[in-house]
This record gives C-alpha cells, sequence and structure tokens, in this order.
C-alpha cells in the first residue's frame, strides 16, 4: 500500500498520506483525477499542500 487515508472532497481526494517507497518516507497527499479519466494529479507535500510535487500519473491500457 503507498495511498492509505483519502476522503473524497468534490472531485478531489484530500487528507491521506503517500508512500514515498525510495527512502521509505511520508507525506500528506492530494489526488486530483482527470475529467476523461486517463490522467491522476498525484500531490505530495509536507505541512502545506503549497510546499510540495506533482506527479502526473497515466492509466494503463489492460
Amino acid at each position: 500500500t503507498i495511498i492509505w487515508g483519502m476522503k473524497k472532497d468534490g472531485d478531489v481526494w484530500d487528507g491521506g498520506t503517500i508512500l514515498d517507497p525510495k527512502n521509505g518516507k511520508t507525506y500528506g497527499c492530494k489526488l486530483t483525477p482527470a475529467a476523461d479519466g486517463k490522467t491522476l494529479q498525484v500531490r505530495g507535500f509536507k505541512g502545506f499542500s503549497l510546499l510540495g510535487r506533482t506527479q502526473v500519473w497515466e492509466r494503463v491500457s489492460p
């Protein structure tokens, strides 16, 4: 498990935690799905969401 504790807030999932598997550290997390369902913005942060980094994850075709 790398993401847990997320709660839906409108179109965004917030309030959870994400694990960085490279260093074992945990960060606050915010997930924003794209309207087309093909990408997910994953924001990890310490403390405030402004102090973090966003990655875009793409859905893999089955």
